[in-house]
């Protein structure tokens, strides 16, 4: 039989082991998490196996915002393990990303060039820049724009009208999307979010933060069973801390089944959780993003 001490002197012996491996374990390059019980590598390294490993950045490269891999710098694109410059083209210029390019307003992309594009009489460029369309009352006949009949501009003005109303429709309720057997309805809409981060005990910086995102989802289904609707919600964060150089990133995802029954509806809450480096002494966090879908449907 085990008598108190024993236990209590296996119990101590057991955790000074244990203390002991992972001392032993640790790698250079790397420190214990906030529980003690693993490690993580330092920024500018990477886990293998059982030792840290220095991230080779190539030129025009930089470390991407976790620290354990790269990117390229504005202006270049990746190949293989390089950096290569972005060509772009006269009238062009790079994308929002900065890893390719797009034509600037007035010119359209033509393999690699920006070519300029020819606005026929009573047209005007569209809403990108990089395309032609006809004025009011005008419609498109090959590079032209003619002039529309009577009736068809009322048809055109019906058409605009109808727009208008499914759009003020689609505000209220949010995204819809349709089940194919019964023909009906189900809307997502985010209705709250909520951003709480936690600072660490004894310096002023987070060491993680949770975001709360709350949506309605309903339905007009008129039947006698119940539709199965898959959501699927998602958060980015940006952050920045006092080593972090930069403003960074993190999204996550989560999901969530509803059995809605004939004119049904739920109010339903998803909890994203994000932790940061203690090394990066985050000091400020902010919602950048945050959107849900609907992914399936199903009569059940």
């Amino acid at each position: 039989m085990i008598t108190g001490n024993l236990f209590r002197t296996i119990v101590i012996l057991y955790f000074l082991s244990t203390n002991l491996l992972l001392a032993k374990s640790l790698s250079d390059n790397s420190y214990k998490n906030s529980h003690g019980s693993d490690w993580t590598c330092e920024r500018g390294f990477y886990k293998s196996v059982n030792e840290c490993l220095e991230v080779k950045v190539p030129e025009n490269g930089i470390l991407d915002y976790l620290g354990s891999g790269w990117s390229c710098e504005k202006g270049f694109y990746r190949s293989g393990e390089k950096c290569l410059k972005v060509e772009v083209p006269i009238n062009g210029k790079l994308d929002y990303l900065g890893s390719g390019w797009v034509c600037e307003k007035g010119f359209r992309k033509s393999g690699k060039e920006c070519l300029e594009i020819i606005v026929p009489e009573n047209g005007s460029l569209d809403y990108y820049g990089n395309g032609w369309m006809c004025n009011e009352g005008f419609k498109k006949m090959g590079s032209k724009c003619i002039a529309m009949t009577a009736k068809e501009i009322k048809k055109q003005k019906a058409i605009e009208a109808s727009i208008r109303t499914q759009i003020a429709r689609s505000v209220a309720r949010g995204k819809c999307d349709t089940e194919y057997k019964t023909n009906s309805e189900v809307c997502l809409k985010i209705t709250d979010s909520n951003l709480d981060c936690h600072q660490n005990y004894y310096d002023n910086y987070y060491t993680s933060c949770n975001v709360s995102l709350t949506y309605r989802v309903e339905t007009d289904y008129k039947g006698g069973s119940y539709l199965n609707t898959n959501i699927e919600c998602e958060v980015e964060i940006k952050y920045e801390g006092k080593n972090t150089y930069s403003s960074r990133s993190s999204s996550d995802s989560l999901r969530k089944n509803h059995d809605l029954y004939a004119h049904d509806s739920e109010r339903k809450t998803m909890d994203f959780g994000f932790s940061f480096s203690p090394y990066d002494e985050i000091t400020s966090a902010k919602i950048s993003e945050a959107s849900c879908k609907i992914r399936d449907i199903y009569l059940h």
